[in-house]
């Protein structure tokens, strides 16, 4: 039986909604009104998360709607910022989806919460927003539209692959441009910018797919140390709480994102059988596999689960409990159907895994491997739910 959790029980509901706000939503009386944020669903928008990632930094107070990503208009237009009706700077009823705008307002509307987002590191040049307009002409060009917030940069327009050449160019021009500033890892210098979260998408996806796209190799792989700055960079925005415990993807999802595109450039966009990519490396066997290793999570969780966030278990670990705690019915749900079990005993595993999350802890050295151990005492249907 599953021991009262009274700590996590009495949590208050995150503000996160799906598909709209309610109607009789109580925050809707708050005083000030909070803003609303829609973003997708899936977590793959990339503009999404950019605008995503600069509430987080800012420590802004907000709810969020999440909504499919489609093309079209109104509602599943994302991501937006619903801001408070009664706000004097709301001067026109036009829905912005631009991230970079999106920013813009932001800065414009919180100047002292910190980080600013355009410092003024030079008297001469607009770093921030100069090194935004630099992705575009720094990372491969001609990349396939579609296709840039599940695998940005990794295919291009005319059905091709990336040649291998073209990602050395552009990361070895990111390593530069990195070097332009030495008084910290980040674009502009020792604080993060505007121009780190409108990269940070990208940048994620691209340090996971593109060494599954060219296995073994250095030079194609973001985070070795053939380009120290970029892999510095990676170091840098880990250590950013809001990041690296809430926006932050890991490597299955950024995997299964790849997978997802694969069939489509094989099938429809693939000029030639040399363009097709026959498979990519075997997903490892170990669990946790996917988990970036972070020795300070603990650190950095206490620094993020603050009294802004109080809907947050006090540890990472007692913050997946929660998780499974509040979507209990949906996941025996889908679980008793994918694993070909009985309900109760699904239920049955899933209370077994919240009762060890909710006191384990990150560990300075801890790897997949001690993940791996721990789930030795799991039964066998535990660590199937797990998996």
């Amino acid at each position: 039986q599953l021991q009262a959790l009274p700590a996590l029980s009495k949590k208050p509901p995150r503000p996160i909604y799906h598909d709209k706000l309610p109607s009789d939503e109580k925050q809707q009386l708050a005083n000030p009104p909070l803003p609303t944020l829609y973003r997708d669903k899936d977590c793959i928008c990339a503009a999404s998360q950019t605008v995503w990632l600069a509430l987080e930094c800012k420590n802004v107070e907000y709810s969020t709607v999440l909504v499919s990503k489609e093309k079209g208009e109104g509602d599943s237009c994302v991501p937006r910022i619903e801001w408070p009706t009664d706000d004097d700077s709301n001067d026109n009823d036009e829905v912005e989806t631009d991230p970079i705008k999106l920013l813009e307002q932001i800065q414009s509307r919180y100047p002292d919460n910190p980080p600013h987002f355009y410092p003024s590191v030079s008297s001469a040049v607009d770093v921030s927003r100069c090194n935004i307009m630099r992705l575009p002409g720094i990372m491969p060009r001609y990349s396939e539209p579609e296709f840039m917030s599940l695998a940005p940069y990794i295919f291009r327009n005319d059905g091709s692959l990336v040649k291998k050449s073209s990602h050395c160019v552009s990361l070895e021009e990111v390593d530069e441009t990195q070097e332009e500033y030495y008084l910290g890892s980040y674009f502009c210098g020792e604080d993060v910018s505007a121009a780190d979260i409108v990269w940070a998408p990208y940048l994620e996806r691209y340090a996971i797919q593109l060494p599954l796209i060219f296995p073994n190799m250095k030079s194609t792989n973001p985070r070795s140390n053939a380009y120290k700055e970029v892999n510095a960079w990676y170091l840098a925005m880990e250590k950013i709480p809001a990041y690296a415990c809430c926006v932050q993807g890991d490597a299955r999802h950024w995997r299964k994102c790849l997978e997802q595109v694969i069939p489509l450039h094989n099938n429809e966009r693939a000029t030639s059988e040399e363009e097709r990519i026959t498979s990519l490396p075997p997903v490892p066997e170990q669990l946790g596999w996917w988990m970036t290793k972070n020795p300070r999570g603990e650190e950095l969780w206490k620094e993020y689960a603050t009294e802004l966030r109080p809907w947050l278990a006090d540890t990472p670990a007692g913050e997946v409990a929660l998780y499974l705690m509040r979507n209990r019915d949906d996941i025996v749900a889908a679980a008793s159907s994918s694993m070909d079990l009985a309900p109760d005993n699904v239920d049955e595993a899933l209370r077994e895994l919240i009762q060890i999350l909710k006191d384990w802890k990150i560990m300075n050295g801890s790897s997949a491997e001690d993940a791996a151990s721990g789930a030795k005492e799991l039964s066998n249907n535990a660590r199937k739910l797990a998996e």
